[in-house]
């Protein structure tokens, strides 16, 4: 009798022993799973990140671009200020009527406001390619702040799982 009871012991343990080590193993492939789920979660937004940083290289790039423009510009509008003021003082030596000045001036006046409407779109433009910039400054942002928290969630994940194995092995 006593050694039915043990075997029926045995037979219990060994059954409850194997559905802890089942129910460890459904724990482990769920934690393996989580953790594939994480990294993708990563690459994820490591590519993210990436093309965030390439957006805002381009951003960059073409804020250098449009602040040359700008400079072209500004010194086109220079050398055409110091053009109009040379033809002027050529045009009071040689030509004494005024119709004729008053021609020369008008017609200046016009290409100073259509540079200075040229100048104020290049504006307008490195304007926008700032705001653009700032944008991606703050996509960016909210990315490696997703990326941090990815990261410390796999962390997490991981000490935890790194724990329940250490006493599995106990």
């Amino acid at each position: 009798m006593t050694n039915s009871n043990n075997n029926d012991d045995i037979r219990t343990l060994l059954a409850e022993l194997t559905r802890s080590q089942l129910q460890t193993q459904q724990q482990i492939r769920e934690t393996q799973q989580q953790i594939r789920e994480t990294n993708a979660t990563v690459q994820e937004t490591q590519q993210q990140i990436r093309e965030t940083n390439a957006t805002v290289q381009e951003t960059q790039q073409q804020i250098r671009e449009t602040n040359a423009t700008v400079q072209e510009t500004q010194q086109q509008i220079r050398e055409t200020n110091a053009t109009v003021q040379d033809l002027t003082s050529d045009v009071n030596r040689v030509l004494a009527r005024s119709a004729v000045l008053d021609d020369v001036v008008l017609q200046l006046q016009e290409n100073q406001q259509m540079m200075q409407a040229n100048f104020n779109e290049y504006q307008r433009h490195f304007v926008q390619h700032q705001r653009a910039f700032t944008e991606h400054q703050g996509t960016f942002a909210e990315h490696q702040r997703t990326t941090n928290a990815a990261l410390n969630s796999l962390e997490a994940i991981l000490l935890r799982l790194i724990e329940i194995i250490g006493r599995g092995q106990s």
